[in-house]
């Protein structure tokens, strides 16, 4: 079970928080956290409830579970009442979720003031253009 275990330590580096922390949060041992992460144990179901809740996801999604992309795609566009995310988004999303250090250096870009990053948006999507067509 060590997509249970990648995923708990990946959610937890997300928060920038430690393994005591994080046993802080739950009332439990550092140990206990350490044992889930490297996979030598499971967390019992009281604790994925209490997981799920602490990183606020689903327990499917803890465990590795995957919905759909016709599931995510209804589930996403009736939370955020929309219907202009596509399966192209989720695939954006989803290569985002998988490179931590694109989905953070992104999200860096998103907080620069409009004229700085769209000096740096036109400069990598002309990097990417090119890596595409080399590529082909």
């Amino acid at each position: 079970m060590t997509k249970l275990a990648d995923h708990l330590k990946y959610l937890r580096k997300q928060q920038n928080w430690t393994q005591e922390d994080v046993a802080q949060k739950l009332n439990m041992s550092r140990s206990q956290i350490s044992k889930w992460e490297t996979g030598e144990t499971l967390p019992d179901l009281q604790s994925l409830e209490k997981l799920s809740d602490l990183y606020g996801v689903s327990i499917d999604s803890l465990i590795g579970r995957r919905p759909s992309k016709q599931q995510l795609l209804r589930e996403v566009n009736r939370l955020y009442a929309t219907d202009k995310v596509d399966e192209t988004m989720l695939d954006i999303i989803d290569y985002l979720k998988q490179h931590p250090d694109m989905e953070q250096a992104l999200h860096s870009l998103a907080k620069l003031p409009a004229k700085k990053r769209k000096h740096i948006e036109s400069a990598v999507i002309a990097v990417l253009k090119e890596f595409t067509k080399a590529m082909e």
